[in-house]
């Protein structure tokens, strides 16, 4: 099978395809200011849900607690609260844990519901998120906590929301039921009528239909608590019974939840926004989104999966994610993908091809979504986005929330992995710019700049004051690693990132990290939509993020030509779904941290036209942010 050559690069600019997309984060605006444990403080309303399964995912273990939570700003929480545990009765739950924030906004804490248990979360303006991700029994659940109103300023809940709702009455997944909805207040304590979009596993197979609620009523006392009565509780309806309600300081978040005896359940609302378009969803003019979630599908190989995870969406319609999975029977992955996305007037939309319902929250601080389509009447799944904190600093400053994959550029927290091409953004990184060829310098540095991971120098490719292009030293090992930036003698702050055996990034045709692939034909020339590839078609496929080669060589070091550098990690290539057969997957000779999968396309499915989802697989990680042009 044919192997890149020495210099015949994925694009025919031979620089352009790694240092592009430098405004990519850098547009965001900067403050003198980075996260830590004194970012967390106060009281919080909180909501937790957990499921508890078996290995063949029956739900044995439901839990769920709401209530308040206090951080001390000193990395110690206080709660209080009515828990519920199976289908019994509600009971006052009371406790105290730890937590700590990093630079970035991540924040590890223990559970309030599962003593021992961590959650892996993130902290924005609109709340924080998690979900016990690195926990290592069959538990899967979502934690979001939301800022109370101080003391002495009344809450304010009025006008429109758009709320998602994931429940599971008497703790059996036979009632688990989905709903997305939109409330507005009304003459005092009252909601106009509203329908109700979503689905139900006893009602119509999980085919999704719209119930009209009527008569709803709600209650807001001045410090954020209150109620909301959606009628008598029923199994038949998608949207019933009483809920606790809690307002967030500013009015732009509910959350709420029953602590009737069995009710496991989760609503979480936005105010709604006005005059929205898909540009409105712009992480490029601020910051890009934490996100967190929890998913049921017992029709799935993994029928219980929780997620914390970073999401990116430029206003151009498509959003890249980035999530840490824990998934049942199959443990943690690190998936990286591109959603499209539209958006109505009112902020409410959709998530076609990842069978999502969705709706963005005034001033765009906030999303909430839920697994509600026709296509997958099986699945019931609920999500809760936040906009970053804005981060920023003097001097020679790395961004904590921009480390990523230089051909991808998911979001913050999609691990780094040993051998990969990565992008660090910040500002003071050097005082020019400035490019090289193989090999990359280490240790000598480029232009004064060296670049340290885990203490190790880095090769590095291009430097600029915004942005450095570098390669994550074969020795990294994890489960993180520290990242210091030193321009002429003086050293940015430390970075801590997750570390994986493989984060593969697919490099783009238009280098943005989405679109069409960086993908050629055997005789090298660029599959596109004038050239597109067909069904038992060899093509070489170009990334990074591949991890450990066979025999291995230096930092900086270009593949071999004569001796192939053989990636050491298992890889599948996946075509519209369907497998092809790899026959090489390696370093691309003579080219540092540049990847090549050598791979037989399977038959296209029938009727495909255009072009075809491209994912790249491996042990523990999944990444599908482009397609391949087809007939």
């Amino acid at each position: 099978m044919p192997i890149l050559r020495v210099y015949d690069l994925v694009m025919t600019n031979r620089t352009g395809w790694i240092w592009v997309g430098i405004g990519l984060l850098a547009a965001a605006s900067l403050s003198a200011q980075t996260l830590n444990n004194q970012s967390l403080n106060g009281k919080f309303f909180f909501r937790q849900v957990s499921l508890g399964a078996d290995g063949a995912g029956n739900l044995t273990d439901p839990r769920s607690l709401q209530g308040t939570i206090t951080f001390d700003s000193s990395g110690n929480y206080t709660f209080t609260g009515q828990q519920v545990v199976g289908n019994t009765a509600a009971t006052s739950q009371s406790g105290i844990g730890t937590y700590s924030v990093d630079p970035a906004g991540f924040v590890s804490m223990g559970s309030p519901l599962r003593t021992g248990d961590k959650e892996n979360a993130r902290l924005g303006p609109a709340g924080l998120i998690g979900s016990s991700t690195e926990s290592t029994d069959n538990t899967f659940d979502l934690f979001v906590a939301i800022p109370a109103p101080a003391a002495g300023t009344p809450a304010a809940f009025s006008g429109s929301y758009w709320a998602v709702s994931l429940e599971f009455p008497g703790g059996t997944a036979a009632n688990a039921r989905n709903a997305i909805f939109n409330l507005t207040t009304a003459a005092s304590g009252t909601l106009a009528n509203f329908n109700v979009n979503g689905h139900a596993a006893n009602l119509n197979n999980g085919i999704p239909a719209t119930q009209q609620v009527a008569g709803a009523t709600y209650t807001v006392n001045a410090d954020g608590t209150g109620t909301l009565s959606f009628g008598a509780a029923s199994t038949a309806s998608l949207l019933s019974g009483n809920k606790n309600l809690y307002v967030s300081a500013d009015g732009s978040v509910i959350l709420g939840g029953s602590t009737a005896a069995g009710a496991h359940d989760l609503v979480i609302g936005v105010k709604a926004i006005a005059g929205a378009t898909n540009a409105t969803w712009n992480g490029n003019s601020g910051q890009n989104f934490w996100g967190s979630g929890l998913r049921f599908d017992p029709s799935n190989s993994s029928p219980l999966l929780g997620y914390a995870g970073s999401l990116a969406a430029g206003g151009t319609g498509n959003a890249t994610w980035t999530k840490r999975m824990k998934a049942l029977g199959q443990g943690n992955l690190d998936f990286t993908a591109v959603n499209n996305y539209s958006l109505n007037s009112d902020g409410s939309g959709a998530m076609p091809d990842a069978l999502i319902q969705m709706a963005l929250g005034a001033q765009g601080n906030a999303f909430v979504a839920a697994a509600i389509d026709a296509r997958d009447p099986g699945a019931f799944e609920i999500g809760f986005g936040v906009r970053m904190s804005k981060v920023g600093g003097t001097g020679v400053f790395l961004s904590p929330q921009g480390v990523v994959n230089a051909a991808s550029f998911a979001p913050a927290g999609n691990p780094i992995a040993p051998g990969e091409f990565i992008a660090l953004f910040g500002s003071g990184l050097a005082k020019s710019l400035q490019v090289t060829v193989p090999p990359y310098p280490t240790g000598a540095g480029l232009n004064g700049v060296t670049v340290l991971i885990n203490s190790k120098p880095a090769a590095i490719y291009f430097v600029s004051p915004g942005q450095i292009n570098c390669i994550v030293p074969y020795a990294t090992q994890g489960p993180t690693a520290t990242i210091v930036v030193n321009n002429a003698g003086a050293n940015s702050n430390t970075v801590t990132v997750p570390v994986a055996a493989t984060a593969p990034g697919m490099f783009s045709s238009d280098q943005s990290g989405t679109g069409a692939g960086a993908i050629r034909h055997a005789d090298f020339t660029l599959v596109n939509a004038t050239s597109p590839a067909v069904g038992g078609e060899t093509v070489l496929l170009y990334l990074t993020g591949m991890g450990a080669v066979n025999p291995p060589l230096a930092d900086g070091v270009g593949g071999g030509s004569s001796t192939l550098n053989n990636a050491t990690a298992q890889v599948t290539v996946l075509a519209g779904g369907n497998a092809g057969t790899v026959s090489y997957s390696g370093l691309a000779p003579g080219f540092p941290g540049l990847y090549q999968i050598n791979v037989t396309l399977p038959a296209l499915p029938p009727g495909a036209t255009g072009s075809l989802p491209l994912a790249i697989a491996t042990n523990n990680a999944y990444h599908d942010q482009v397609v391949i042009p087809i007939p």
